[in-house]
């Protein structure tokens, strides 16, 4: 790429969601783009309403567990540690860059209710830009939802590239749209080796990592169980659990070396997922009701780790076989890069 293209390149995504998926998925897909020769800058989309919501998490579930409100504050500060990792501009003129990439997380979910849609997360507001999603997600939200927004579809109708990152995602897209042409992609985290990014922590014992918002407390049973049969700790990351024998609130490359260190995975996030496949760690997901969990797995051939509540009560073991993945994976790795050169290609034919 020609140096006149330098710092031309701009992401669109929950740059500062306190959440470590969010957060890596950020930071993965700058890094991928840099080996373009970009520079990446982030979009900063968090105006007094999402910066409201992003703060509330603070207080979540603090009537019921009020030390959670010390371990978010620590968790909150860990991440506006890493903030700075990423460069942030503000809304306004954006002469300077010459392309959008859109994702990837669940910036397309009209329902969720911890943040606002932003009208650039569908392409709007950014001018003579060429935009490309990469990877977004429509999370919960279905046709007749993004219905109630026609701005947003019309914005999504005229990306200058589409893709998504799982089934549900891509069925709302191409019925919003209309459009025919729209790619299936990997996570970004995939994208990228995160060894060079692994931060020191020490746990201090063989652990059970756990990663989840909350577990049923049938399934917290069979967890405690579970790890204390096998000699372990249960290890909660990033989410106060009174029923953990540690909770750690870490900054999201403190996180990468928690799952790297781990016995073994206890999740039902797609994120979660994500990193203890990267890890080849052996893992169970309690996230088959997830669309976007559910299709991940299956995709990689990965479905024996999805499992119901009961499986370990019921003498089930947390054991990931990995022997066919490379398979699976490699080629969905190669398809997500043809995608992004298919971008910088359209990106370096309007120079």
């Amino acid at each position: 790429m020609k140096k006149d293209f330098v710092n031309n390149c701009l992401i669109v995504t929950l740059c500062k969601s306190p959440n470590f998926g969010a957060y890596l998925q950020a930071f993965a897909l700058k890094e991928v783009l840099k080996r373009y020769g970009y520079q990446v800058s982030f979009l900063d989309i968090y105006d007094k309403a999402n910066e409201k919501k992003r703060l509330q998490f603070l207080f979540r579930g603090w009537k019921r567990r009020p030390l959670s409100i010390i371990f978010n504050l620590r968790k909150f500060l860990a991440f506006r540690s890493v903030e700075k990792r990423l460069s942030i501009v503000p809304r306004g003129d954006l002469s300077q860059f010459r392309a959008a990439f859109i994702g990837s997380d669940e910036i397309w979910s009209v329902t969720n209710g911890t943040f606002n849609s932003a009208p650039e997360f569908f392409g709007l507001n950014l001018g003579s830009l060429l935009k490309f999603s990469y990877a977004p997600s429509v999370g919960n939200s279905g046709v007749d939802d993004m219905r109630h927004h026609p701005q947003f579809m019309e914005g999504l109708h005229n990306l200058d590239m589409l893709s998504v990152r799982d089934s549900e995602s891509y069925a709302v897209a191409t019925k919003a749209t209309g459009r025919d042409d729209v790619k299936l992609v990997l996570d970004p985290t995939f994208l990228h080796d995160f060894s060079t990014n692994e931060e020191k922590i020490t746990v201090g014992c063989s652990y059970l990592l756990v990663y989840t918002y909350g577990f049923s407390e049938e399934t917290v049973e069979e967890v405690k169980a579970y790890a204390l049969q096998h000699g372990l700790k249960v290890v909660s990351a990033g989410f106060y659990h009174p029923w953990a024998d540690k909770n750690i609130s870490c900054n999201p490359f403190e996180f990468l070396t928690l799952v790297k260190n781990a016995q073994c995975v206890v999740t039902d996030t797609f994120h979660g997922s994500i990193f203890a496949i990267k890890y080849r760690k052996s893992f169970i997901s309690y996230g088959r009701h997830k669309k976007k969990v559910k299709y991940l797995l299956e995709s990689l051939g990965l479905e024996s780790s999805l499992v119901d509540p009961g499986h370990l009560a019921e003498g089930g073991l947390i054991e990931t076989n990995y022997s066919n993945l490379e398979a699976s994976l490699n080629p969905l790795i190669s398809s997500s890069r043809d995608y992004l050169e298919a971008c910088n290609g359209m990106v370096r034919v309007n120079e």
